[in-house]
């Protein structure tokens, strides 16, 4: 689609046309990608996305975006954008594409489970408990897991406070978990939001009682204990262990093979190899030789 065609849906005005196959933030790989620029807080970044093709913004910032962006002028680009979006996830088929259920037949389902009549894949031998969601635009692998009361492919937490108005933002993507993936007991993956998948890779296990939420990428083989909390567009490694009780932060990268201990609370990238504690994390040797100084 152009960046034109905004203006039959939200209230801009666009200076330069240009093409739009994708949505999303200014850090988002997405080609030909729509953003939205409020502040300069992020402009660098943008500037440093050559995928970016189409800017919302507001007069006072245009004039600092190259000439071969699309640009679209804008009195609240938060707003628009995400009314956009709204738009484009409820009213067309911008995101996705409905196809019909398709279950493996050796695939165990329980009668006290549900699971979406339309947009599901289930593969073989896999089993599916008493209790457990599986909701649209869920694609699931061969000897996949899924343990009683566990919810795959909710509407994620995503809303916008803008003046006195609280903006619901669309889960448009789904939820894809890969061959040999375990849910324990009432866990929750959230669906990702500008299409595309939340997505948990090969031989990846969860325990009872954790969270991921929307856009999350976690690689394979890792294992994440009760009560971890994995926020938005959070990248995962291959071979992680996050302990009981963790949070981890948005936008955070987790190398391969790094572990986040009992309770730690992460904000800022965790490298390849890499063992962190604390609140907030902090390389695991240099927290407990601060621990000893102080008791």
């Amino acid at each position: 689609m152009r960046l034109s065609e905004l203006t039959g849906i939200v209230p801009v005005e666009v200076v330069r046309d240009g093409p739009i196959s994708a949505l999303g933030f200014v850090t988002h790989p997405g080609n030909d990608m729509l953003v939205f620029l409020e502040s300069d807080r992020f402009l660098a970044q943008m500037l440093a996305n050559p995928r970016v093709t189409g800017v919302i913004t507001t007069e006072a910032l245009a004039g600092q975006l190259p000439a071969n962006v699309g640009l679209a002028l804008s009195q609240n680009p938060r707003r628009d954008f995400y009314r956009f979006h709204n738009h484009l996830a409820e009213h067309t088929e911008f995101y996705w594409h409905d196809f019909p259920m398709e279950i493996a037949a050796d695939a165990q389902i329980s009668p006290a489970a549900h699971v979406a009549e339309k947009n599901v894949r289930i593969g073989r031998r896999t089993v599916i408990e008493p209790g457990v969601v599986v909701l649209s635009r869920t694609i699931i692998g061969d000897d996949v897991i899924l343990r009683a009361g566990c919810v795959v492919g909710s509407q994620g937490f995503e809303f916008n406070r803008i003046g006195d108005e609280i903006l619901p933002v669309a889960h448009a993507g789904g939820v894809r978990l890969h061959d040999r993936v375990e849910i324990q007991a009432n866990s929750t993956i959230s669906r990702s939001i500008f299409g595309g998948f939340t997505e948990l890779d090969e031989d990846t296990k969860l325990d009872n009682l954790v969270y991921v939420a929307h856009n999350v990428k976690i690689g394979k083989r890792c294992l994440l204990a009760a009560h971890a909390m994995i926020a938005g567009s959070v990248t995962i490694g291959d071979d992680v262990w996050i302990g009981s009780g963790a949070a981890i932060s948005s936008e955070i990268t987790i190398g391969d093979r790094a572990s986040i201990t009992i309770g730690s609370v992460v904000t800022r990238d965790v490298a390849p190899g890499q063992r962190v504690t604390g609140n907030f994390a902090v390389d695991h040797d240099k927290f407990i030789a601060f621990l000893k100084t102080i008791r």
